[in-house]
């Protein structure tokens, strides 16, 4: 049997998909190529904004359209949110929510073999194991989900529940379970990663991670998201270990005070600099990524500039811009949008600039500075300290495998227009 699966939005999602696909591979089933028919389909879906749920409605369409054939599966958080208005889209065949996501693959096989095929229906968040990668060389590990924040933009609490921890021995399992299977680069991945607590309710990230690292000795450790104030000297301590991607992804949202007290954020913007600054003095080559919400309710050109200037001040290395757009059921709902569409269209465009240039300048310190990279399936090239790009001797990857450690020197890059910049790399020489 034939599946597709078409993923979008965050790490969770990737990491689900993964695991939704190794249920049913282990039952028979193979992913179809691009141009091959499927017997299903499965779209994994993101809510985080209104242009997401529009990309959202359109992969469903167009999937239904090019596989007329096909079974199509609706699954994810904008699944969870706004299930009506999937189910009102003709030729769905079914919509599951993050409640119900583990459930999906045993419904498939249920229609698949004409009966019920398994009494173990389960809502557990966590009951994917032993997941490997399926069309991507690093391994995302889900360890965490849900949220109890209440930022007042944000609809994902809705989407994916209250927080909630994966078992402390089942992650330390899975670690050695996909470093056994020769995985260079294990991601932890998690709504809000720093709230990790342990069985007794006590916040166990910092032990977690200790943990991992203890284990570690082929794969590489690199952690997706986390809330600024979780980047502390704890974190920053054990990111000194060898096997600990340089990688810090900490969203700033807004500089401005009275923007951050508005979104119901829980951080100042000068202790928030003053964190980004000691991982900085820390790790001087730390590749340091970030988000900002640009347009939110009450943001003139003045605290929009607060924004821009602490972005430039910091020197964060990657900034994913997003107009802010108003989320159904959330705090800020009622406020309305204040901030005219062009205008924020335009504080996106100035921000994704200043992120290129800002890219181009963290390139440039790395020239000439060995870097430890992965070969993708690809063919790209990804550096500890997150450096994308390709061998500048073509004939080079005749030697090498996929997932493979490589010593590099970076030599030069492409700047791409508001985008990361594409690096050009050496082999070490010998």
């Amino acid at each position: 049997m034939k599946i597709k699966f078409h993923t979008l939005g965050c790490r969770l999602n990737f990491f689900e998909t993964d695991g939704l696909y190794s249920i049913l591979k282990d039952k028979g089933f193979s992913l179809a190529s691009q141009n091959e028919e499927a017997e299903y389909i499965v779209v994994n879906t993101c809510t985080v904004t209104n242009k997401a749920d529009v990309k959202n409605r359109n992969i469903i369409r167009n999937a239904i359209r090019e596989n007329p054939r096909a079974k199509v599966y609706i699954t994810g958080c904008y699944a969870q949110t706004d299930k009506q208005t999937i189910e009102a889209i003709p030729g769905v065949a079914a919509v599951y929510g993050n409640d119900e996501k583990s459930n999906l693959p045993y419904k498939i096989l249920e229609d698949w073999e004409g009966g019920l095929v398994s009494s173990k229906i389960t809502t557990d968040r966590f009951s994917y194991s032993d997941v490997l990668p399926e069309g991507h060389t690093r391994a995302y590990l889900k360890i965490q989900d849900g949220c109890n924040r209440k930022c007042s933009y944000c609809k994902i609490p809705s989407a994916r529940g209250l927080g909630v921890s994966r078992n402390y021995q089942d992650v330390l399992d899975q670690v050695r379970f996909l470093q056994d299977n020769g995985v260079g680069e294990i991601q932890l991945t998690g709504v809000n990663l720093g709230w990790y607590k342990l069985e007794s309710g006590e916040k166990g990230f910092l032990n977690l991670l200790e943990s991992i690292l203890n284990i570690l000795e082929y794969s590489r450790l690199r952690i997706s998201s986390i809330e600024p104030p979780d980047v502390g000297e704890g974190l920053l301590d054990l990111m000194s270990h060898s096997r600990f991607c340089k990688f810090i992804h900490i969203p700033l949202q807004s500089g401005s005070r009275k923007i951050l007290k508005a979104m119901k954020r829980t951080y100042h913007p000068d202790s928030f600099r003053l964190r980004v600054q000691k991982a900085k003095m820390k790790f001087p080559d730390l590749f340091l990524g970030t988000d900002a919400i640009v347009g939110f309710p009450g943001e003139t050109e003045v605290e929009y500039l607060e924004t821009k200037s602490m972005l430039t001040e910091l020197g964060f290395a990657k900034i994913h811009a997003f107009p802010y757009s108003i989320r159904k059921g959330t705090s800020a709902e009622p406020v309305g949008d204040t901030v005219p569409g062009d205008e924020k269209k335009r504080r996106v465009l100035d921000l994704m600039a200043l992120s290129a240039e800002l890219n181009a300048n963290y390139a440039t310190k790395s020239i000439g500075n060995l870097q430890e990279a992965i070969l993708e399936s690809d063919g790209r090239l990804v550096t500890a300290n997150y450096l994308k790009g390709h061998l500048q001797n073509k004939d080079d990857y005749k030697y090498l495998h996929t997932g493979q450690f490589i010593d590099v020197v970076p030599t030069n890059f492409l700047k791409l227009p508001n985008k990361e910049v594409e690096m050009q790399f050496n082999l070490r020489a010998s």
